[in-house]
Parts: structure tokens; C-alpha cells; sequence
């Protein structure tokens, strides 16, 4: 079931990328169950589920930090002398090693001014920020925090 599942989501993410034409869509079949098949190998069934409400509230406020982030580089681009302070910050996180983890500090890089850089099994994980006069820290708990609200919990065993 959960290979049905995935297979009719990244199909239907394929046709809104190629659209309708027969070539596209035995295409897009092929290519949607073996992305099926791939997914539930790197992340099984049940590990991740997400909470739609909440994945679209967070979904908005990712567009709208896009928005903020190609403004904040034009105003770097259109002035040179902006003051920055780029460096290494350490962020403790509350996710365990493995996929939720990976899934924020990819979500971390999409978001203005930070890029993780690298974790290990320790809470650290090593951002680079643009700037580290902001609170970098802080904003990146409160985003783990919007991340972790998605994505419900997994059911005990």
C-alpha cells in the first residue's frame, strides 16, 4: 500500500512538472514507482509522517522566507559594504541522528543566511551563518520546532 501511495504522489508531482502528453506520462509512471521503491528504501514507511495542515502552514512560511532571502541578497548585491559577520555556529538539536535530522538541516539550508554544514551522533550540528550578529541559534530552534510540529510522531512499538 504505502508503494501505491508514494507512486501516485510523485506521479501526480510529475504531471504537474511535464504535464499530459502520452510520452510524459508512461514516463512519469516508470519513473514515479521507481522513486517509490527508492524512497521507502532510504526512509521505510511509518518513519516520517506528515501532518498536511501543518506541512502547508510550513510550506507558506518557506515561500514567504524565499521571498525575504532573494531580497535580503539584493540589498548584499546592491550594497557592497553591508555589514556582515559570517562564521561557524554550533546548534544543539533536540533530533535524533538519522532522517528527521538530515530533513531539517536540509530545510536549514533553504533558509536565509544559514547552511549546516556538518553533524555527527552528538545534538551539534555546525552551521555556517552570513551573519553572526544575528540570533542564529534561536532562529534555528524555532524553525526545528515548526519542522518538528509536521511531522508527527512515530508510534511506539
Amino acid at each position: 500500500m504505502a508503494l501505491l501511495l508514494r507512486s501516485a504522489a510523485y506521479f501526480l508531482f510529475w504531471v504537474v512538472l511535464a504535464g499530459t502528453a502520452a510520452k510524459d506520462l508512461a514516463a512519469g509512471l516508470v519513473t514515479a514507482v521507481i522513486a517509490a521503491w527508492l524512497s521507502l528504501q532510504l526512509i521505510p514507511a511509518g518513519e516520517m509522517t506528515l501532518r498536511p495542515g501543518r506541512a502547508l502552514s510550513l510550506f507558506a512560511r518557506f515561500l514567504w522566507q524565499s521571498v525575504v532571502a532573494g531580497v535580503t541578497v539584493a540589498r548584499i548585491v546592491l550594497t557592497p559594504r553591508m555589514p556582515l559577520r559570517p562564521g561557524m555556529v554550533a546548534y544543539r538539536t533536540a533530533l535524533p541522528p538519522g532522517n528527521r535530522r538530515f530533513l531539517f538541516m536540509t530545510y536549514a539550508s533553504l533558509l536565509p543566511g544559514t547552511l549546516p554544514t556538518r553533524t555527527d551522533e552528538t545534538d551539534l550540528i555546525e552551521v555556517h551563518a552570513l551573519d553572526c550578529g544575528q540570533p542564529v541559534a534561536e532562529l534555528l530552534a524555532e524553525e526545528e520546532a515548526r519542522l518538528s510540529a509536521v511531522l508527527a510522531e512515530r508510534p511506539s512499538a
